[in-house]
């Protein structure tokens, strides 16, 4: 896959792949189909199994069905959040909640999730069923624990990370670890693989919940300040919170209490992670990450597969 160009066609073979696994002997599971297969997302969960599956060696076809099924839960996951999160639209577009209501965008991301699980378990690989099994009960969990602490100034960084691991790093976690299973490498080597997963995965929502105030709309394509606007503990806010005074600390969790943040409110807690340097300080820490990311693949083939990989990551940071 030396090319921008070979990875589209790979993207192409894969969403056809994708259109057969799920049904549509419904009308409304062709809007689902709809959804997922035209959604405008990026697939980056698909391709960081099948780059990984390149780098271990293994050739064969089964990375498109685990790839798939990958896909499935991630965007099972967004129609579930979508309602708990009571949102309106998705990528610019409104979501399926909002276009046919709660009820039917729940049960289409059960039908998501149905259609992967049975094709996974028509591959007939006891250790990748289990990595997925598993995947399905920490999103589950992470849903409750996020819940639960939502708008809580308690929240720790400890719980943060929990929620976090669930919600994203232990799907980049399967997506890796099970290339290495199609390969059939040891239970280290995969063990080893899944770690990378998951730092990568938490690397990838905490700089999701950077977008929220370091990035205009148009530089991230989502709404500028809405965690912040909805009153949600994020990774920047918690950084700010371990570095300033008691005194300020309070004053930032009644902004978070509030019913509503107003414009004021915005100046304020932008002109905090100003002062504070919060910005630079997660620059850092991303890019020390980076160095672990490339290091870690360096011990691979130097081929187009690998070097694409290791600029995508960069861009990420």
């Amino acid at each position: 896959m030396p090319s921008q160009v070979s990875l589209a066609k790979l993207l192409r073979s894969f969403d056809q792949n994708l259109n057969k696994i799920i049904g549509d002997d419904l009308p409304i599971l062709k809007l689902i189909k709809r959804f997922v297969i035209e959604s405008g997302g990026k697939r980056i969960r698909p391709i960081t199994h099948y780059l990984f599956c390149h780098f271990v060696g293994y050739s064969g076809k089964k990375w498109q069905e685990v790839g798939a099924v990958a896909e499935l839960i991630h965007s099972a996951s967004l129609l579930h959040d979508d309602v708990v999160d009571n949102a309106s639209l998705r990528r610019g577009k409104p979501t399926v909640g909002a276009s046919f209501g709660n009820k039917t965008a729940i049960l289409s991301g059960d039908f998501l999730l149905a259609c992967g699980i049975e094709r996974l378990n028509s591959l007939e690989l006891p250790a990748v069923m289990h990595i997925f099994s598993r995947v399905l009960r920490d999103l589950a969990v992470s849903e409750l624990i996020q819940m639960e602490w939502e708008k809580n100034p308690k929240i720790s960084m400890k719980i943060y990370e929990s929620i976090i691991y669930g919600k994203t790093a232990s799907l980049f976690g399967a997506c890796t670890e099970s290339a290495g299973h199609l390969a059939g490498l040891s239970g280290k080597e995969c063990k080893e693989l899944s770690d990378f997963g998951i730092r990568l995965g938490k690397l990838f929502q905490k700089k999701d919940d950077c977008l929220d105030y370091f990035y205009t709309s148009k530089e991230s394509g989502k709404e500028f300040l809405k965690d912040f606007k909805n009153g949600l503990y994020t990774y920047p806010i918690l950084i700010l919170k371990d570095t300033v005074s008691s005194k300020t600390r309070k004053e930032i969790d009644l902004l978070f209490l509030k019913t509503e943040r107003t414009e004021r409110d915005c100046e304020q807690i932008l002109s905090l992670l100003k002062i504070h340097n919060i910005e630079q300080r997660l620059t850092d820490e991303f890019n020390k990450e980076n160095i672990y990311f490339q290091k870690f693949l360096s011990k691979f083939p130097d081929t187009a597969e690998r070097r694409l990989f290791q600029d995508q990551i960069q861009k990420l940071i």
